[in-house]
């Protein structure tokens, strides 16, 4: 096997990024690997995340873990699909905002109102879409948490909205858009009633209420950047006061 070097230490995370690829040169598995404790627990976290997710999805990512005397490295299944580029924002990505909310109430709907999961970080970036399906990837903050269901649907949402405002205002059929992601979180019993009336102020609360999660990157996650005043307008207009 042929493996490739494609990121070191970002966000100084001390995890390693190789692609491998078969005698043919087709990419076959992805590995992550740590030597520090820190990033070694970090990865070991990861894993729990996706053994949850396939245990839901009937979706198998992990091909083999290695763990000797500090150092940990996995092998994910790689998958050929695609990526939606998460910089191109809310309206160029409406058709993969729908189908990643789609595929989040399919897993999110499984459970039971008691059971508080998050991904931490499901973004555009972190799904890659097949044909059929798509593949939740990068579960480095996966948590047993207090943070109520729709949260990760929401970051997705906000993250997208807040790309877009970086270039433009919003316009009507975007925030219409984003009512529909938002009832239709409701109606599958994905999102909680503490994000009804004001779900972005919710989500900056939730995000400031468990910051342990993120640590350092808190301050650097899209949804967090909207001002109080931006906070108030978007939630003004994208809502389910109504519905």
């Amino acid at each position: 096997m042929i493996s490739s070097l494609i990121r070191a230490n970002a966000n100084k995370s001390g995890i390693y990024l190789s692609l491998i690829y078969d005698i043919e040169y087709k990419p076959t598995y992805i590995k992550k690997s740590a030597s520090e404790p820190a990033s070694i627990k970090k990865l070991k976290n990861e894993i729990k995340g996706v053994t949850w997710y396939q245990a839901n999805s009937e979706i198998n990512q992990i091909h083999k873990i290695t763990e000797l005397a500090g150092y940990y490295s996995v092998f994910f299944e790689f998958f050929n699909g695609k990526k939606a580029n998460f910089r191109d924002g809310y309206w160029l990505n409406r058709s993969y905002i729908e189908r990643a909310i789609r595929g989040y109430c399919e897993i999110w709907s499984k459970l039971s109102k008691n059971e508080n999961i998050i991904h931490g970080d499901y973004s555009i970036d972190n799904i890659i879409f097949t044909e059929e399906d798509l593949i939740i990837i990068d579960w480095e903050h996966f948590t047993y948490s207090n943070i109520p269901k729709g949260f990760d649907a929401l970051n997705l949402i906000y993250e997208q909205v807040y790309i877009l405002s970086l270039k433009q205002k919003l316009s009507s059929k975007i925030i219409y858009h984003a009512n529909e992601m938002l009832k239709r979180l409701k109606f599958s019993d994905c999102l909680d009633k503490i994000f009804f009336n004001s779900p972005l102020d919710a989500m900056q609360e939730s995000l400031s209420d468990n910051s342990h999660i993120w640590g350092k990157q808190l301050s650097k996650l899209p949804i967090m950047k909207f001002n109080k005043f931006e906070c108030n307008n978007l939630d003004s207009k994208i809502n389910l006061r109504n519905n």
